[in-house]
């Protein structure tokens, strides 16, 4: 049976790669993205949801369907306000599984982040431990979390810091070895492939997965 699936972050680099992969999909029926403009994707399958983040739950019949994929984020450069940052990086995800929890959505699918942990002194590893610790509450039949580390891919934005660590960062990552490897940079592609594998093969209860572990999974469907 074909699945219909909803993204909130579906512009970002994670988010964008999903889209075309869920597009390609013959066992996709219809991908339903919630954004504040258009994408500009003419595709039979895509259905855009323009909304206001800040009244998300004025779409809460919207949030219907097979998965919930979150790859929605922000940084600190766009959003300095630390409580504007958590309001997107916490606030909107939170929202949006509620929403999806609350019609009875079975999977939910989160992009966190390496390092996540709600005991963290770091502000955006802790935020992103809250998240997951709120998110897992939801007791979703499947929750699937990913953490990776340095994301390799192109952005619609300028980030000149973030260009330069991802030409470095290949050239450390073959000294990242044993249980060092979860910091071992990814390209965005392979995280929303193995978002889609684990999309049609769904695990019971929660699954938390970093670098090998989506690296393996992309892997073994390859050769399947």
């Amino acid at each position: 049976m074909q699945k219909n699936v909803l993204i909130i972050g579906a512009s970002g680099l994670i988010g964008s790669e999903l889209v075309q992969l869920l597009l390609r999909d013959d066992k996709i029926k219809t991908v339903k993205v919630f954004v504040r403009k258009s994408l500009a994707i003419t595709d039979q399958k895509i259905r855009e949801i323009l909304v206001d983040f800040e009244h998300l739950e004025d779409f809460k019949h919207e949030f219907q369907g097979d998965a919930l994929f979150c790859c929605i984020g922000t940084t600190r450069k766009k959003t300095p306000d630390l409580a504007a940052y958590k309001a997107v990086d916490y606030g909107i995800v939170l929202t949006a599984a509620n929403l999806a929890r609350s019609n009875h959505v079975p999977q939910v699918h989160l992009v966190s982040a390496i390092g996540a942990a709600v005991s963290s002194k770091i502000f955006y590893n802790r935020l992103k431990g809250e998240i997951e610790k709120d998110v897992l509450k939801l007791d979703f039949p499947t929750i699937v979390i990913y953490q990776p580390a340095m994301l390799i891919g192109k952005r619609n934005e300028s980030r000149p810091a973030e260009f330069i660590a991802q030409k470095l960062m290949p050239f450390f990552d073959v000294f990242l070895l044993g249980k060092a490897q979860k910091y071992h940079s990814i390209e965005a592609k392979k995280v929303a492939e193995s978002m889609l594998d684990n999309l049609h093969k769904p695990k019971e209860g929660a699954t938390v997965l970093k670098y090998q572990k989506m690296i393996n999974a992309i892997t073994a469907s390859s050769i399947e």
